[in-house]
């Protein structure tokens, strides 16, 4: 038991202020709300734009002729209609929209349209199919601009409508409608909103789960609606080899790294359009470790017949059934026994995978000789046990006697010290103010390169090399009255192990620092630092010898700590 004290300087109190660092973010206005006159009245739907292989598109250049290879209304204007045709309108603000100047983009269509790409050509919604030739919607603009450029929420729109139209029928006055934004030689929808269509990715695998390791799985995931883009393979939140391309709706990748356990597996689909949300298709897939690989072990006995007490020469030689390959030297061991029980020595294969002992104590009469093969990784390796083999000792010239040989091997023990005690204590020294005036420090080597012998010395002479842990304790410290410094401001750090020249212990033994996270008030509870615990601060799996621990106490404690000298009971103990 060891005792630590300190003199404390004169204490100045003072207060250190605390803040925080705070971001906040407002959310962002709209850039521009929906179209004045929105919702048109007259307008019985919306709009969307198709290019010549069918994928929607929510804007393009004002010089393509046409502007979209396909416009698709919403809705059914009026029954029987078999035509459509694409009209660009200039709005004007007061005014009715059915008021405002335009005039056609397109032709008259017919409708349905068997060889449009996809779903158009088996839709029976109106149809406009664009044709080269078409109006540019930069001849629309000369022809008929958007002269407002002040804030009320007209400047740079125009409306796009589609009607209908039949033999002997007039063109409808109600519309499917979209109203777009004009921004240099671009123009985009910005009115309804387009909205994204949902997808659903499915996962699979090939063969199922569960699979041994090392076998290659074949992730494979389907996306439906069968739309453009790629998909991500995972493994939990790693990725799967690079991004796959979705083709009809598929994609697929070969694995066969996938360790042992149970996985959870992703296919991440991200879409190349924005018309489309991503999703993502989950699977559970377990892999199996391979079972041991057979193994068969032969033994030879020679000679098979010697009078009692020769030495007989037993070889085993282990090889995988599989291939009759010879294990190597860090498979296994072999065992050898006598009529099945009694153990006549064991020897560790070569690399060729023979292990052999001689045994000389063999009584007369018969014995059956078996050697057990035994795997260093039971998950490698199955164990076998070769045929036995009889062998005879017969009756030696002259009868050996046999003599008993004892030895006791001491129990040791297993000690922890340090030259410090009540009469001759450790001082952690005066404590110093930091600039700050924030807190007081008091700090001392506990042993050191120099001299070790003043740190820890830990010394085990136990039997059997056996494991060890070293821990410390330490009170609060008390200047005899009521005054009290929180144990844990005291910490024990940059600990450094010192091995002892020609000692078997060289090597091994890990030693870790006991740190703290605060300044304690005296009546903070708790066991951070070396109050408590007991803290361990060095370890070893195999501990026969000598070892010194060498490090720094020190003791930070609050400023409104009163003067004075303060002594704790710092305790290390050994198991």
């Amino acid at each position: 038991m060891n005792r630590i004290m300190r003199t404390a300087a004169t204490l100045v109190l003072s207060t250190v202020a605390a803040g925080g660092v705070f971001a906040s973010f407002a959310p962002s206005a709209s850039a521009a709300g929906n179209p004045p006159w929105e919702p048109d009245p007259s307008s019985a739907g919306g709009l969307s734009f198709y290019d010549s292989a069918g994928n929607q598109i929510a804007g393009g250049s004002i010089n393509d002729s046409p502007i979209a290879a396909f416009v698709q209304g919403a809705t059914t204007l009026r029954a029987g209609d078999t035509k459509a045709t694409l009209f660009a309108y200039t709005p004007v603000a007061g005014t009715s929209p059915g008021t405002w100047s335009g005039e056609a983009l397109s032709s008259s269509t017919p409708y349905p349209n068997s060889s449009a790409p996809g779903s158009l050509g088996t839709s029976t919604l109106p149809l406009v199919s664009g044709a080269s030739g078409d109006e540019t919607f930069a001849t629309y603009i000369s022809d008929f601009p958007n002269t407002d450029t002040s804030a009320d929420g007209y400047a740079g729109l125009y409306q796009l409508r589609l009607k209908t139209s039949a033999t002997g029928k007039p063109i409808t006055t109600s519309y499917d409608s979209v109203d777009i934004q004009v921004t240099g030689n671009n123009w985009s929808i910005v009115y309804p909103a387009v909205a994204a269509t949902p997808t659903t990715t499915t996962l699979t695998t090939t063969p199922g789960s569960p699979q041994e390791a090392g076998t290659t799985v074949t992730l494979h995931a389907s996306v439906s609606p069968a739309v453009a883009g790629t998909v991500q393979f995972k493994d939990g939140s790693t990725n799967i080899g690079s991004p796959v391309t979705v083709t009809s709706g598929a994609a697929s990748i070969d694995t066969s790294t996938l360790s042992v356990g149970t996985h959870s597996l992703h296919a991440v689909f991200s879409p190349t359009s924005a018309f489309y949300t991503g999703s993502t298709g989950d699977a559970s897939f377990t892999v199996t470790a391979p079972p041991a690989a057979g193994t068969t072990t032969a033994l030879s006995v020679n000679p098979t017949t010697a009078p009692a007490f020769t030495s007989v020469a037993l070889t085993a030689n282990v090889v995988k059934t599989s291939n009759s390959n010879p294990l190597g030297a860090s498979d296994g061991s072999v065992k050898f026994f006598d009529n099945g029980t009694t153990l006549l020595g064991s020897a560790n294969l070569d690399s060729s995978g023979t292990a052999s002992i001689n045994y000389a104590a063999f009584t007369v009469g018969s014995h059956s000789i078996t050697a057990k093969f035994v795997p260093a990784d039971a998950a490698t390796y199955a164990t076998s046990t070769s045929p036995a083999v009889p062998f005879t000792a017969t009756q030696p010239t002259s009868t050996p006697h046999a003599q008993t040989v004892d030895v006791s091997i001491p129990a040791g023990s297993l000690t922890i010290t340090t030259p410090y005690d009540t009469t001759n204590p450790f001082h952690l020294g005066n404590a110093q103010l930091d600039p700050k005036h924030s807190k007081f420090t008091a700090s001392n080597a506990f042993g050191d390169n120099a001299n070790p012998a003043n740190g820890v010395s830990i010394t085990d002479t136990r039997a059997g090399n056996q494991a060890w842990t070293a821990s410390a304790t330490v009170t609060d410290f008390t200047d005899g009255s009521s005054d009290v410094i929180n144990g844990q401001n005291l910490t024990f750090t940059g600990l450094t192990v010192g091995y002892v020249q020609g000692d078997a212990l060289q090597s091994g033994v890990t030693a870790t620092d006991v740190t703290n996270s605060a300044i304690y008030a005296p009546s903070d509870s708790g066991s951070d630092g070396l109050k408590g615990g007991p803290h361990a601060f060095a370890t070893t799996p195999h501990g026969d010898g000598s070892v010194f621990i060498d490090g720094l106490l020190k003791l930070v404690a609050p400023t409104s700590t009163p003067a004075g000298t303060y002594t704790a009971t710092l305790t290390f103990t050994i198991a």
